[in-house]
């Protein structure tokens, strides 16, 4: 359904590749489980043992974590995705393990849900060095190692991390992401590439729903793919659909899967966003049914919609989920348009003069804020987006990142008490300083 960029005739078809985001953690973890069936690891076995020069903040803690502890987001480690996306073009395979150095644990395991894509890639790269690989050739091992154990094992013949393959196939899906208006736009493959590179054990495969179906037959036939062969074990699969820690009253996080439930029946799902492409996929195994949805725009509630729906269909109920998405898409909608009687036409030149220039963070790197083209820009070096001025209610000025993958994302200009110019994105603790370079 649908068309494959936004203004252009070249239609969405089956086989059309798309990039499914975190749903690729559930691939990750199926090698794992592989490995385990080998006796090449188990879940049990310390990172440290695989990887001796893996560490983390706390010595005590290095020396416990485990190759299930990087995957089952129970460890307590806060979600870092800044650091990540402003160092992507930095930062490799080893990097991303190396990131993990000064991240601290504030819960103890098994006591929060704390999602981490750097530790879900790290443990897909423990794996890869676990079956062999060399560390500085991490990337290379697992997108080997991916191919030949996962993808072509199931008869994902499609499936890849690979742009330029998918860039190739002649079918391929161009990512679209919004503004804080709600307004989509096509963006540049280049953005997502570069921001997915070193983390593509945790979002970086290219897939289309033909493969995904082939995927998830091999799910329900615990762990058969459709032609009969035996990819990875019953018991070891299903080890990825146990709880690990609870989300929510009635979802847990397994190893890669959401478990969840659906009017009492237990559902295993994991969706992905990318920058701008959104996936869901789930499935049923007392009743053998699976989906895969598949969109080439960032934050869909489409792909969610078509699952519930699907599940009200099969069940002969009236629907009840589409009320429920269009209650979140109007309060989305609500939250725009007050952003929005906010946003200035223009920006005061004097009053952001002195904040214009290259500013630098040690977590993140190095920033610039320039006019283009009658816009200020942010730019970090893995990607651009306007910077749009905002006078609250109470009369104060701010400004906020107008589109791209960070759209919203408030942005302090600070003077301080020695007269340097400060410039604070984020909130809380994910609240980043930069410092003015001079």
């Amino acid at each position: 359904f649908g068309v494959r960029e936004m203004g252009g005739n070249d239609p969405v078809t089956p086989d059309t590749l798309m990039l499914i985001g975190s749903t690729t953690k559930t691939m990750t973890t199926m090698l794992m489980a592989q490995l385990v069936d080998d006796g090449i690891m188990d879940w049990d076995t310390p990172v440290v043992d695989i990887m001796p020069t893996f560490t983390v903040a706390d010595p005590e803690i290095t020396q416990m974590i485990t190759v299930q502890h990087l995957v089952c987001a129970c460890t307590g480690v806060p979600r870092r995705d800044f650091e990540m996306i402003f160092n992507s073009e930095d930062t490799g395979a080893e990097g991303i393990i190396e990131s993990l150095a000064d991240f601290e644990f504030f819960t103890g395991f098994g006591e929060a849900f704390q999602y981490s894509n750097q530790m879900v890639a790290t443990g897909g790269y423990v794996a890869a060095m676990a079956a062999g690989g060399e560390y500085g050739n991490l990337y290379e091992d697992y997108l080997a190692l991916m191919q030949e154990r996962i993808f072509d094992t199931v008869g994902m013949p499609n499936t890849t991390f690979s742009f330029d393959k998918a860039k190739a196939s002649g079918n391929y899906g161009i990512p679209h992401d919004n503004n804080i208006a709600l307004e989509y736009s096509p963006m540049s493959l280049d953005v997502e590439e570069a921001l997915l590179g070193p983390v593509v054990p945790a979002g970086g495969a290219w897939s289309n729903v033909m493969d995904m179906a082939r995927y998830l037959v091999t799910e329900l036939d615990e762990g058969v793919a459709p032609d009969g062969t035996r990819v990875v074990s019953a018991e070891n699969l299903k080890k990825t659909w146990e709880p690990q820690v609870a989300i929510t009253d009635d979802a847990s996080y397994g190893l890669g899967w959401i478990v969840d439930e659906y009017k009492g029946l237990k559902v295993l799902h994991h969706g992905g966003n990318t920058n701008g492409f959104t996936s869901d996929l789930a499935f049923i195994p007392d009743v053998d049914l699976g989906i895969s949805v598949l969109t080439n725009q960032y934050g869909s509630l489409f792909n969610q919609l078509v699952r519930f729906r699907l599940l009200e269909l099969m069940y002969q109920q009236d629907p009840q989920f589409e009320e429920a998405a269009q209650f979140q898409i109007d309060m989305m909608k609500k939250a725009s348009d007050e952003v929005m009687a906010q946003i200035q036409e223009s920006i005061n030149t004097e009053e952001i003069a002195p904040y214009l220039g290259q500013y630098s963070n040690a977590a993140l790197g190095d920033i610039t804020v320039q006019w283009q083209q009658d816009k200020l820009i942010f730019d970090s070096g893995e990607f651009q987006a306007e910077i749009r001025a905002r006078i609250n209610d109470e009369g104060e000025l701010s400004y906020v990142l107008y589109d791209s993958l960070l759209s919203g994302l408030p942005v302090k200009t600070e003077e301080t008490e020695d007269g340097r110019y400060v410039i604070v994105i984020g909130l809380g603790v994910n609240e980043y300083t930069f410092e003015k370079v001079e």
